[in-house]
């Protein structure tokens, strides 16, 4: 899925570095070359100035341009400095004068950035609070994954901490969070149950829900670490999902902590953001942070002019070949939806077969058990605009994703099968 995403994009994804030229960003200076070697990608430098505040009454608009343009050139010499110390001379540097979230969450999707890196705040108690709100606001309206680096962290991560709730968000964090991580890393898989044990709630119940979580993180981590090139472990915690995660990582011993978001609707403000705010203000560590909106960005490439515009017919027989090579498949459905953000509808269960019904315009996804009296479940899809198949570099089928009025279907098989 990551190549074929990758392949659609005529240019390296860049990296974006945001940085004040303080020694607040030094660290993601730092880190930012280590992430890059090995790696052909464009690297960019941006750093932020607020517009000169305007006193009240006539003013001489000359004096203001003057004085911007002043504070244009103090934040360019800055970031330059900081980059002949810690970086490389040959990265472009950019000022733009803006809001600072909103400035570089632009210019990382102007440029298609893989990943945006930023610093930290310092560790006094006013610092850390005040220092990582810009990160914060950041991660609130990016569509590209943030690191915020943190000054202790002095090479590539080797103890890395999940947050897993098992969306396509929070899955491709981890994905992400391997790739950046030093050779031989330990990653913990924690997946946090918003209840307390209590007495009148029955231990098996605690048991069975544990060991279908536990199932869950076992899939999770075949579909991760294929290769075996990383240790995880997991995890299964109790209570408030900030406290928690707050917690086991310093039993860990984290130097990273990642999560995703849930996406900006309503809903996922208050799924995600309020325990990503927890992280960040709280933690006293990295915090790797992946948007819903970047676990979909390989599939949301516009189309290639030289492609032909798909019609109804060219939708029946896609479903009905994709049908045939893929049943039988294990996979996990999940649903974009532009109000709610991503949401996993479905893990797990075996891909049965996909229909399109001209008439109505609508196509059916069928999962379940293979035998007659199984358990089925049917996702239906309404108003469709696009249906198309993403393949591995192999060519077996990567996943299916559907677009339509609603939002967006996405069908993803794992990569690693399991015995029924």
């Amino acid at each position: 899925m990551k190549a074929e995403a990758e392949h659609a994009i005529p240019h390296p994804a860049a990296l974006l570095i945001a940085t004040d030229g303080t020694p607040q960003s030094d660290a993601a200076i730092a880190l930012a070359r280590l992430l890059l070697l090995g790696e052909k990608r464009e690297v960019k430098v941006l750093t932020v100035v607020d517009h000169a505040p305007i006193p009240w009454g006539p003013v001489d608009r000359s004096l203001v341009n003057a004085y911007e343009l002043g504070l244009h050139g103090e934040a360019e010499a800055k970031a330059t400095a900081q980059l002949d110390r810690l970086g490389d001379k040959n990265w472009s540097i950019e000022v733009r004068f803006g809001n600072p979230a909103n400035t570089i969450a632009a210019l990382a999707k102007e440029s298609r950035a893989r990943i945006v890196v930023v610093g930290l705040g310092g560790h006094g108690p006013a610092a850390r609070l005040f220092g990582n709100e810009t990160a914060l606001r950041l991660m609130r309206v990016s569509q590209a994954p943030v690191l915020a680096v943190d000054s202790k962290l002095q090479g590539l991560p080797r103890r890395i901490m999940v947050a897993m709730d098992f969306t396509e968000a929070s899955i491709e964090a981890a994905r992400l969070a391997l790739e950046i991580a030093a050779p031989g890393a330990t990653v913990t898989l924690v997946h946090v149950v918003p209840w307390d044990r209590k007495e009148y709630i029955p231990e098996h119940w605690f048991k069975e829900h544990e060991a279908n979580i536990g199932a869950q993180l076992t899939r999770v981590t075949g579909w991760l670490n294929q290769d075996r090139k990383h240790r995880i472990h997991q995890k299964v915690l109790y209570g408030k999902p900030g406290p928690s995660l707050l917690a086991c990582a310093e039993e860990l011993d984290s130097d990273l902590i990642v999560a995703g978001t849930h996406g900006r609707g309503i809903l996922g403000r208050i799924l995600g953001g309020e325990t990503v705010a927890k992280l960040v203000r709280g933690a006293r560590r990295s915090v790797l942070v992946l948007p819903a909106a970047a676990a979909f960005q390989g599939f949301d490439q516009p189309k290639r002019e030289s492609e032909p515009r798909q019609e109804h017919g060219d939708w029946s027989k896609t479903l009905d070949d994709f049908s045939r090579r893929n049943a039988g498949r294990r996979g996990s459905l999940e649903v974009n939806d532009p109000a709610l953000g991503a949401q996993v509808e479905m893990t797990g269960y075996r891909f049965l077969g996909s229909v399109y019904d001209p008439p109505t315009k609508r196509a059916l996804l069928i999962f379940g058990s293979t035998g007659r009296d199984g358990p089925h479940l049917v996702r239906g899809i309404s108003n469709i605009r696009s249906v198309e198949v993403l393949s591995e570099t192999d060519g077996t089928d990567r996943a299916l994703s559907i677009s339509s009025d609603d939002g967006q279907t996405l069908l993803v098989f794992a990569t690693t099968e399991e015995a029924p």
